[in-house]
């Protein structure tokens, strides 16, 4: 060959490399045409699909789902899908409450060569409930059929007095279970939602500027719970918080 030429001096001219500087790429002349220059397992881009939106006092637990798209250069993706997270229950008594359990997470590192797309949803978080019952389980997340993340399950104050159990995962190359969400069982003390990968909601004691927003669960963590009889704000501080689904796209 006879060198490398920059894309403002020479374009298309046989047997010649080309920087192409307008869009930071080198052509390569292959003896017949020309192609983009890709260096393998170099990062093409990353997808996040979740309705979080990063600040500690969101409160959405929508889930969602759609079709992932191959980008041009694209054969492998690395994938992290975490469940949505459990409920918390909650009560005006002594008995001060159950934690929700946290999503799961898969791992998987995937070829897709032959592939063009994946659908893939991420789970809602579970609704928190008062004074009776178990509190909702977070949805299910999944890539495709390649991996895939349960939701933490609710706290539940009455029998069987547990804290919510976190959720499982199955499929990755590394599944991590969901944390179990923690119970009071008097007046001693309120507890944390169970931890998700990503995110580990608190607890609160008195009604204070709206700071109680820390319960909520967020990115597969499950709704935490305080002492809400003390106090007169809205109950909606204790879901779980919605899953994700994280793309890495590699060539």
């Amino acid at each position: 060959m006879a060198g490398i030429l920059k894309v403002d001096q020479i374009q298309n001219t046989a047997g010649v490399n080309i920087m192409d500087l307008q869009n930071d790429k080198l052509q390569i002349w292959d003896g017949s045409g020309y192609s983009d220059m890709t260096t393998p397992g170099a990062l093409l881009g990353i997808q996040v699909y979740t309705s979080q939106n990063g600040t500690w006092n969101a409160k959405s637990t929508s889930g969602g789902s759609g079709t992932w798209t191959k980008p041009a250069g694209c054969n492998h993706v690395l994938v992290y899908v975490t469940g949505g997270g459990g409920g918390a229950r909650i009560n005006d008594n002594s008995y001060r409450g159950a934690g929700g359990g946290g999503g799961a997470t898969s791992i998987k590192y995937i070829d897709l060569s032959g592939v063009a797309s994946v659908t893939y949803q991420y789970g809602g978080g579970g609704a928190y409930v008062r004074n009776g019952g178990r509190a909702g389980t977070g949805g299910t997340s999944s890539f495709g059929s390649y991996c895939t993340a349960t939701g933490g399950q609710g706290g539940q104050s009455d029998n069987p007095h547990q804290g919510g159990p976190g959720g499982n995962a199955s499929g990755g190359d590394i599944n991590v279970p969901g944390g179990g969400g923690e119970m009071a069982h008097d007046a001693n003390r309120e507890g944390a939602g169970g931890s998700s990968y990503w995110h580990k909601a608190g607890s609160s004691h008195h009604y204070y500027n709206n700071q109680e927003e820390i319960t909520h669960g967020q990115w597969g963590s499950g709704g935490g719970y305080g002492y809400y009889s003390q106090n007169d704000f809205a109950y909606n501080n204790s879901n779980g918080g919605a899953g994700c689904v994280i793309v890495w796209e590699y060539t």
